[in-house]
């Protein structure tokens, strides 16, 4: 599985020797538990939290109250590990409830990803308890851990590569079948598919609403009974089935004839 798709369980206990320090964001209005499982704090987390929480909060803002968020910290992942990822989506990160937890990295740029991503699905649920359909909780996910890995390549002069993931034409999702999902799908090529076309709808939506209509959008979408995923683009932003046919064509990536990689009967 491609590094930047999180998603699956961790779970430990704190250890007796466990290092811990406190992080704040807007104001205090985000206050960061930060447990080391064994050794030090690593330096590289306390210069990826800013980067990540400053991406999550330009896109999704930050919890209407102050909130308190407990990150446990593992070692970076093994190289099995690693193997397991590739075949299996070995977990390196995860949020449930007011925890992450996350397997540290020497990289930041993987590092803001993971965290960014793990903590708009903390703010989401705190600002939108509702809760968003699976497209659009993890597009927008997805959308705040590029934002945050942008961030750490410019800083550190490095260049961000996100290469589409591989066996993606056979396992696209129609925009019907997407935002139908309430599961995730089954299988590492399919689950990729998902997380890549999720991010892709999310964006567009973000693009052509500008931020302040889709912030509208996601309270709409967020309510405790919410509409239909089209109604409100169609009701207030006057989406005609052109518009919707648009976005369907954004799940699609352009090979390189121009023509439109289609979903395989």
């Amino acid at each position: 599985m491609a590094w930047w798709l999180v998603a699956g369980g961790l779970a430990g206990l704190l250890s007796a020797n466990a290092a811990t320090t406190n992080l704040t964001h807007a104001g205090g209005r985000i206050v960061g538990t930060i447990i080391m499982e064994a050794g030090e704090i690593p330096p590289l987390f306390v210069t990826c939290w800013p980067v990540a929480a400053k991406a999550v909060e330009s896109l999704v803002g930050v919890p209407e109250e102050p909130a308190e968020l407990t990150i446990r910290l593992r070692p970076p992942p093994t190289a099995g590990q690693r193997l397991r990822a590739f075949w299996h989506g070995e977990v390196f990160a995860m949020q449930h409830g007011d925890t992450i937890e996350i397997h540290v990295e020497t990289d930041s740029l993987k590092l803001s990803f993971r965290l960014a991503h793990e903590m708009c699905h903390w703010v989401v649920a705190k600002r939108h308890p509702g809760r968003l359909p699976l497209w659009l909780d993890e597009g927008l996910a997805q959308m705040a851990g590029d934002a945050a890995a942008q961030t750490a390549a410019r800083m550190n002069k490095q260049s961000l590569q996100r290469p589409q993931p591989p066996k993606l034409s056979g396992n696209l999702l129609t925009l019907t079948e997407l935002t139908a999902l309430t599961t995730y799908p089954v299988g590492r090529h399919r689950v990729a598919a998902f997380y890549w076309q999720a991010e892709a709808l999310a964006r567009h939506l973000h693009q052509r609403l500008g931020p302040q209509e889709f912030a509208v959008y996601l309270s709409l979408l967020g309510a405790p009974t919410p509409p239909t995923w089209q109604a409100p683009l169609r009701e207030r932003w006057y989406f005609s089935d052109d518009d919707i046919a648009w976005l369907d064509e954004r799940l699609h990536p352009q090979p390189a004839d121009g023509s439109p990689i289609r979903k395989s009967p």
